[in-house]
């Protein structure tokens, strides 16, 4: 406090002349519309310049991000194709024939009870219904429709999704659903007790899928119970993607799949 008077009462003066200049320029521009525009003008366009290189900035920043994050998910998926992590075959996903679409996520819904994604493929991309959409943190739903720039993801947080899967340590099957309000977890209901399971392990996609490449991690087991009267667990799966940070994916698609269904189909029927 001291020294504050102190530089004031070296400074009034200097400090007396600045605030008469500062009401003088106040007055001025409160009166003067020409003055008051062009110091408006002047001061929009520096602070434009101003803000233009802050977004500049961020734009930079956020495509290095972007940059960084395509870089890691093309390497990870190119360890899935390399590494023996899960089969002995090395090219397991490669000798599925399955393609692989990068895309990025422009509108979504978490919070619904039937929730979808829209994403910046379409039909001119050689993206098309029925086709998958991965991370490599899990499975995130199906193409529902399409046009010719966008596709409409169903998304995995929906009342009519159902996913084949293994369970990793013993490779028994079963169908992860939604049932809804939770978008970090998922259940199953329809594996038998008499399998062992504990909390911790871990799901992936079955081989059964013509839309999904099998391996891929989807979630571990939350907690569950046993339902004597049905004779199966209720299983509540911790899904590892976080669908509310969510912003690039992979629509894949597998080679073949016209000709498997028609084949099946001649049985079925």
């Amino acid at each position: 406090m001291h020294n504050l008077l102190r530089f004031i009462k070296i400074n009034h003066f200097l400090l007396i002349f600045i605030l008469i200049e500062t009401i003088s320029i106040s007055l001025l521009l409160k009166n003067n519309k020409y003055q008051s525009n062009k110091v408006i003008d002047l001061t929009t366009e520096y602070t434009g310049v101003i803000f233009d290189y802050k977004n500049s900035i961020s734009d930079y920043i956020g495509l290095k991000k972007t940059n960084e994050f395509l870089i890691e998910e093309n390497a990870k998926l190119l360890s899935i194709i390399e590494k023996q992590e899960y089969y002995p075959k090395k090219d397991l996903v490669a000798s599925n024939n399955f393609n692989y679409f990068p895309a990025k996520i422009i509108n979504k819904s978490i919070f619904k009870r039937n929730n979808f994604l829209t994403v910046n493929k379409g039909t001119k991309d050689g993206v098309f219904e029925g086709m998958g959409v991965i991370t490599e943190k899990g499975v995130i739903g199906v193409i529902y429709s399409v046009s010719e720039n966008y596709a409409l993801v169903l998304s995995l947080l929906h009342s009519k999704s159902a996913v084949g899967i293994f369970l990793k340590k013993n490779m028994q099957t079963g169908i992860l659903k939604w049932e809804g309000f939770d978008y970090q977890t998922a259940y199953i209901d329809n594996l038998p007790i008499h399998i062992p399971i504990e909390i911790g392990d871990t799901i992936i996609t079955n081989s059964y899928s013509n839309i999904f490449p099998e391996g891929i991690s989807i979630g571990k087991i939350k907690n569950f119970e046993k339902i004597l009267e049905s004779g199966f667990y209720k299983i509540n799966i911790k899904l590892f993607e976080d669908f509310n940070n969510l912003k690039y994916v992979y629509v894949v698609n597998k080679n073949g799949t016209k000709e498997q269904k028609i084949l099946e189909g001649e049985i079925y029927e």
